[in-house]
């Protein structure tokens, strides 16, 4: 990252130039459009530049993984959009793919390979482990120090995947305590049925 540029190349970019990048970046629809999840989006390719990981994103090839659509039962729907998905990724030999979202971690890593499309996927708290573990990034002080921090297991991740540790690994100030909850978003439709 040079004078704090960040750098983000797509696939096509990367290909175009005889490039070919050690990880893709799935960015999802909420790392997209969401305010508050754009932010995780600019700050991991912010970690992906200083740690000089050699990655891409698909940019606007990337569409929906289908989850919202399969958890709502529209298989239909769910197969179409991950068999484009699928076609992209196995078209740029896509091997690994790292996530911030739980949701298309899940999607991609459990449902993809039904549908042909085989990747190493690892959410993004497994790959900052990673990079911390091979002293590739630091962590510095921060406005955190002493200070209580509460860290929501998200259901895709930790129910769905039991990917408990990364997450608390890097939040070290948190306990390292795992409890049986009910899913939030299952208590939600519980709610409404009734």
């Amino acid at each position: 990252m040079e004078n704090n540029t960040l750098v983000v190349p797509t696939m096509a970019e990367m290909m175009a130039s005889g490039e070919t990048p050690d990880v893709l970046f799935w960015v999802g629809c909420a790392g997209s459009f969401d305010d508050r999840a754009k932010k995780i989006t600019k700050a991991f390719a912010q970690i992906l530049n200083k740690a000089n990981i050699k990655f891409a994103v698909l940019g606007t090839e990337e569409a929906c993984t289908g989850d919202p659509a399969k958890r709502a039962g529209n298989e239909f729907l769910f197969q179409m959009q991950a068999m484009m998905n699928v076609e992209v990724l196995n078209a740029y030999e896509v091997k690994n793919i790292v996530t911030t979202c739980p949701h298309c971690f899940n999607t991609l890593k459990n449902e993809y390979p039904e549908l042909g499309g085989n990747y190493k996927v690892v959410h993004h708290t497994q790959f900052i482990n990673k990079l911390l573990k091979d002293g590739k990034i630091g962590v510095e002080g921060g406005n955190f120090k002493g200070k209580k921090i509460v860290f929501h297991d998200p259901c895709y991740l930790g129910r769905a995947n039991d990917v408990y540790e990364a997450p608390r690994e890097l939040l070290s100030k948190l306990r390292r305590q795992r409890c049986s909850c009910r899913c939030l978003v299952s208590a939600r439709q519980h709610q409404s049925i009734f």
